[in-house]
């Protein structure tokens, strides 16, 4: 029996884990689990993430800084 067509493409990650940490999340109902668990606790509509993967891909996220990183980040005097 083919598998059904995921609403969004998939693409393949790796995460790091220990056996430990990769048993429970089996149990816990794998890969489809961590999506469900994703899409309930995610903090911002599904639009905005729309927007960002548009404008610049999840790369895009790790290259923004948040106003309290400016202001942490040391000045050269």
């Amino acid at each position: 029996m083919p598998r059904p067509k995921p609403p969004e493409p998939l693409i393949g990650r790796q995460v790091r884990m220990s056996d430990r940490q990769w048993l429970i999340l089996n149990h816990l109902g794998g890969a489809e689990w961590l999506r469900t668990l994703l899409d309930k606790k995610d903090p911002f509509p599904k639009k905005y993430y729309d927007v960002v993967l548009k404008t610049g891909g999840p790369n895009a996220l790790r290259k923004q800084t948040t106003p309290i990183q400016e202001r942490v980040r040391p000045t050269a005097s």
